[in-house]
């Protein structure tokens, strides 16, 4: 829960958002709503979110904490009741086939339905979502809209920001940040939508105003397990349908298969589509465009017109990202000129192709990029805008996809001229093992490469070797002001520790 904005329910709002009692009565009144048998208070309704199993400790503690009603799966409807039986508990259960749906379909209630009086942006995508939630933000703030923002970096519900606690809440959370931001004077809210919350109803009972799909690479099969689920969660986003039954307008990169995939299921539905790419056949696509590191600078053309871009963000990604938000304002009626303005506005997000020593005679990006596709937009963006050479640090996540290792090895080696093989956030695996995965990749292409398993000391041997003209680009962490070192997390953030050693910290040299 945030804060003690709670309100109390009645029986006749229970009798109207909630599955018929399979026992007992509905409570004269209810005093909040919880997943977390933790936060549970007297009068709470109880949602017991879970899969084939449930943990019987949370079920009791939230019976002793005073929990007045329980809603929990129809799978676990018989074992529940026997156990409440065995305790001597009278309190009354609901049940329903679908917990996780249900959950945000009756926080959306309890909270009276914020996403239908804000205007709710989502995007979803492998790669972008950070970067294209950010541009859509300020577009609408130039716009005359206070925005908030969910994502993977930062919130922002009208009060400040804050860190980032997951991609996208869980439902109960989701709903209430809505009405939050709603309390603190928000008309619109801009945030990703990870294809896990997709995939496990977390924004189920939203109304979206637009919907945004950046593009799909291989990511996450250590929870999707094949490509196609991975696609199939993420399309949920574009083909979704209001709670009321109305459609979000839908902004799809027809640069992407996946994105052409969708947009010849979009065909013929109705709703507003906007695609957008390179090619001048999508209705969003590049007039006369410069990019350097400085930033891009040009024209798009749009349907019926056109309108410059000026924005100091850098690389062929960014203005795909651009595109995307700007169809994205298009969806919602957002007049040219602020459109252009909130392009402006954006000096940069944190974490993504973050120059750390603007002026410096070699440049040191950091950037979140940890899949092979950011990464090879990455170092293809690098890569025209280089006058020397590009020497590329960068590891992989432990306990995650190990597929992509050798993919993310060999486009780090045929897009670089020298790789430093590091950790990233190896978590309970063994550093060297998972360098081990990703080194055949840089292999195959013939690179010089090197091996330091301790990230600090990989960066500091890549500021050693930079001369004027190069870049260095620390990958994988972006943002992350930590790595997590088998279940411990340590303070450590590229940006400080590269500016560490460009100040002049110890180095340590290459042999």
């Amino acid at each position: 829960m945030i804060g003690d904005r709670a309100k109390e329910r009645g029986r006749e709002w229970a009798g109207r958002f909630l599955p018929p009692p399979v026992l007992g009565k509905l409570p004269e009144r209810l005093s909040g709503l919880s997943d977390d048998s933790r936060t549970v208070g007297p009068g709470t309704l109880f949602i017991l979110r879970c899969g084939s199993t449930y943990n019987e400790q949370h079920l009791r503690e939230a019976v002793d904490r005073g929990a007045a009603l329980l809603l929990v799966p129809e799978i676990h409807l018989s074992s529940v009741a026997r156990r409440l039986g065995e305790w001597g508990c009278d309190i009354p259960v609901c049940a329903t086939p679908h917990i996780q749906e249900a959950s945000g379909i009756i926080a959306s209630a309890w909270w009276d339905f914020p996403s239908r009086t804000l205007s709710i942006v989502g995007v979803t995508g492998t790669n972008g979502k950070t970067t294209s939630s950010f541009l859509t933000r300020e577009i609408l703030e130039a716009a005359g809209k206070r925005t908030g923002l969910i994502g993977t970096v930062w919130f922002d519900l009208g009060d400040g920001m804050v860190e980032a606690p997951q991609t996208t809440p869980g439902a109960l959370f989701l709903q209430e940040s809505f009405a939050r931001g709603r309390e603190n004077g928000l008309s619109a809210i801009s945030m990703e939508v990870s294809s896990h919350a997709l995939d496990q109803e977390r924004v189920a009972g939203t109304h979206f105003s637009a919907v945004h799909f950046t593009n799909l690479t291989r990511d996450h099969l250590d929870y999707h397990k094949t490509f196609e689920d991975y696609f199939l969660a993420k399309s949920r986003l574009v083909l979704w349908t209001n709670p009321d039954g109305s459609q979000p307008g839908a902004v799809v990169n027809g640069d992407d298969p996946y994105g052409k995939r969708l947009l010849a299921s979009l065909r013929g539905s109705g709703r507003m589509v906007l695609s957008y790419g390179h090619d001048p056949s999508f209705d969003i696509h590049p007039g006369t465009v410069r990019i350097s590191l400085d930033g891009i600078e040009g024209t798009i053309r749009l349907p019926g017109g056109e309108m410059r871009i000026s924005s100091s963000l850098p690389g062929d990604f960014n203005l795909q990202n651009m595109m995307g938000s700007i169809g994205c304002a298009l969806v919602l009626g957002i007049e040219i000129p602020a459109i252009e303005a909130g392009i402006r506005t954006l000096a940069g997000v944190p974490g993504r192709f973050e120059r750390v020593n603007p002026g410096g005679p070699f440049a040191v990006i950091v950037d979140y990029a940890h899949t092979d596709d950011a990464l090879r937009n990455i170092l293809s963006a690098l890569r025209p805008l280089t006058t020397g050479r590009i020497i590329t640090v960068f590891g992989c996540g432990g306990d995650r996809d190990r597929g992509k290792r050798p993919r993310m090895g060999k486009v780090a080696g045929l897009l670089s001229d020298l790789v430093i093989l590091t950790s990233d956030n190896p978590r309970t695996e063994d550093p060297g093992s998972i360098m081990d995965d990703v080194e055949p990749g840089i292999r195959e292409t013939g690179k010089t490469f090197f091996r330091e398993a301790d990230r600090k000391s990989a960066i500091g041997m890549a500021i050693s070797a930079a001369r004027p003209g190069d870049a260095v680009l620390i990958a994988g962490k972006g943002h992350e002001p930590y790595q997590i070192l088998g279940k411990t997390r340590t303070s450590f953030d590229d940006r400080l520790v590269a500016r560490e050693f460009l100040a002049g910290g110890s180095r340590k040299t290459m042999s």
